[in-house]
């Protein structure tokens, strides 16, 4: 553990069972807006650097594999700027 999580369990600890209830949500909340940006973030730039056509409704052999590509990269970058920042002692929606 951190002296982040630490600092955060203490500061619980000192709230009424309520107000770490409201807490809790408000931090569910603020993590799931999170998730739901980086989502669109990833679809928009997937999205923007493996389409050029709309010949079809379907995605060709080339824009569909470069689609995974481009989602796996975006994952691993993400997973590895978790890992520095936690490394360092950034606090961490959900984490």
């Amino acid at each position: 553990e951190t002296s982040t999580d630490m600092d955060f369990q203490q500061m619980m600890a000192g709230m009424p069972a309520g107000e770490q209830q409201k807490l809790m949500v408000m931090l569910e909340e603020m993590q799931l807006k999170e998730q739901v940006t980086m989502y669109n973030s990833l679809v928009e730039r997937c999205f923007a650097n493996c389409t050029s056509t709309f010949r079809s409704k379907n995605l060709d052999e080339r824009e569909e594999k470069c689609i995974v590509r481009c989602t796996q990269k975006f994952i691993k970058a993400s997973a590895r700027a978790g890992q520095t920042f936690q490394s360092m002692g950034v606090p961490m929606m959900g984490g």
